[in-house]
């Protein structure tokens, strides 16, 4: 992914591509370290509302980037350097390609095991960071991603508190995110690493039940509801639920502790019990070994010599039958036909895949190569690979889009053929490269419509990689005529030179809308590229 030659250098190294997040504290950005060669997450900590002095700004980027360095667990994002530039401090870290737990969370159910194996890694940073003496204080399901191979990273120390070291908070308020606070930091009291535990039993109950359990209209009823009342029954049961209930107590010392949680989270992993009791009886050993009954061969039916054949004569010899280059694949063992289709060329493949359903070629098609299916899939009538696209998971469909990506205008065809809400999730597992060729392919209208659906980050980083081509303007407009709204959530994510361009190359009435609709921030950095501030 390259950006523009407009983007913003910082540090004289560090060339900004891509907003991938934006909070309270500052912004996260996809850089390229220009030095290096690789890609880095900038964290740029931004003048807060209440005005808060650089001096406090200063020492809180230099106390996460201690908190963090310090310690040394896999499941902790590396520090790489910390800097200061135009008044704002940065920190520079490991750019960790992957999604947080809370937009996971928005796009499908988790399972009880998926969120134990995610929950124990992040215990074990937690653990680590503990031993550090220091306590993370914000933890919640967007400080939590998950990258490649299902690496899972606990991010975001920027609030944390070290031994021996001043709280630094807002003035006449708090940092971090109320709903996931623990009681006792809402009321003031000492904090533990308990605190935490209580922040990751909320991280459980909104990734099991689909929202947060304390949030409420205002900020006085969320913190009543944090300090007072009781999380909501879970709906769905389980021992992960009766986790959470221990770790919501409301008096710290009373919580699940981090060795009970592991011993709970193992069990829900390796289905087996947490507690002393198991839940299936246990075999009793045999009192003696039984040892193994000697061979003998079963004797013939009947004992009586088989008389000697006439011989025949022998017919000539034909050549063998040639198998049909398209094997029927219908009532096949879906190992069997995947071994067939791999050994195929994909035209002969495509056609074998004629009398199959949808449901039976996604069975087929998942068990060969991804490379395979791509191919496969190019070869079939577009109707028939749209078909069976949709049954295919979103993350398995962006790979096999990837793998066509080669042949954008036929691949394009049959995106375009899948509902806008699966082809959305869809291009969110594709490489943006790749998916950027797909909808450059497209109407802009149509290429809209499927990015409505995407996340805006994946949005965003579309537009990034267009940025320099005639592209992405045409696009941009497009997905204002459909909102504006949406249109401005997007732009938030890509770097402000790159939107000041965009905007110059739109009607001057759609640039407007544009500008009006971004939020404060945005639109004040906007501005200042266009040389309106």
């Amino acid at each position: 992914m390259m950006s523009g030659s407009g983007a913003r250098l910082v540090n004289s190294r560090y060339r900004l591509m891509l907003r991938l997040g934006r909070g309270g504290m500052g912004n996260v950005w996809l850089a390229a370290d220009e030095r290096l060669g690789r890609h880095v997450a900038l964290k740029e900590l931004v003048m807060a509302e209440n005005g808060e002095p650089l001096s406090v700004r200063r020492e809180r980027a230099l106390r996460e980037a201690r908190a963090a360095a310090g310690i040394e667990h896999p499941c902790v994002v590396d520090i790489y350097d910390v800097f200061e530039e135009r008044g704002r401090p940065w920190i520079v870290m490991a750019y960790i390609k992957g999604r947080s737990l809370r937009d996971l969370i928005e796009d499908r159910t988790l399972g009880e095991r998926e969120l134990a194996e995610i929950g124990i890694r992040v215990l074990g940073a937690l653990d680590a960071t503990h031993s550090a003496g220091v306590l993370h204080r914000d933890v919640k399901p967007a400080n939590i991603v998950i990258g490649e191979a299902g690496k899972v990273f606990l991010v975001d120390f920027g609030i944390a508190r070290i031994g021996g070291e001043s709280t630094l908070t807002a003035q006449n308020g708090f940092i971090g995110t109320l709903e996931f606070m623990a009681p006792e930091r809402i009321e003031g009291r000492p904090l533990k690493p308990s605190s935490d535990l209580w922040s990751l039993g909320v991280t459980f109950f909104y990734a099991l039940e689909g929202y947060s359990p304390f949030r409420r209209d205002d900020l006085l009823a969320t913190m009543r509801a944090v300090t007072d009342h009781s999380p909501p029954e879970a709906a769905r049961p389980g021992p992960l639920a009766d986790a959470i209930v221990r770790l919501l107590h409301k008096d710290p010392d009373q919580r699940m502790n981090a060795r009970e949680l592991t011993l709970t989270l193992r069990s829900i992993i390796d289905g087996t019990p947490a507690g002393p009791e198991p839940r299936v009886p246990v075999k009793p050993a045999p009192s003696k070994p039984t040892p193994p009954k000697p061979y003998r061969p079963t004797p013939p039916e009947s004992h009586k010599p088989m008389a000697p054949e006439s011989p025949r004569p022998v017919p000539p010899k034909s050549p063998r039958p040639v198998a049909p280059e398209s094997p029927n694949l219908t009532g096949l063992d879906p190992e069997k036909a995947a071994r067939l289709v791999s050994g195929m060329s994909a035209g002969s493949a495509a056609r074998s895949f004629a009398s199959l359903s949808p449901e039976a070629a996604r069975e087929v098609l998942t068990r060969v190569e991804s490379r395979v299916a791509g191919a496969v899939l190019l070869a079939m009538p577009r109707s028939k690979a749209a078909s069976i696209l949709t049954v295919i998971p979103a993350k398995a469909t962006g790979g096999l889009l990837g793998r066509m990506a080669a042949s954008p205008q036929e691949t394009a065809s049959v995106l375009q053929m899948l509902k806008a809400a699966q082809a959305g999730r869809a291009v969110d597992y594709m490489d943006l490269d790749e998916a950027a060729a797909l909808l450059t392919a497209m109407r802009p209208g149509e290429a809209a419509r499927i990015l409505a659906h995407t996340h805006a980050r994946t949005a965003a980083g579309i537009i990034g990689v267009l940025a320099t081509g005639p592209a992405a303007a045409p696009l941009v407009e497009a997905m204002a005529a459909r909102s504006v709204t949406q249109a401005c959530g997007v732009l938030c994510y890509v770097s402000p030179a790159t939107v000041s361009a965009l905007l110059k190359s739109l009607p001057g009435s759609h640039a407007d809308q544009l500008l009006n609709g971004l939020d404060a921030t945005t639109r004040a950095q906007v501005l200042r590229h266009l040389g309106r501030s």
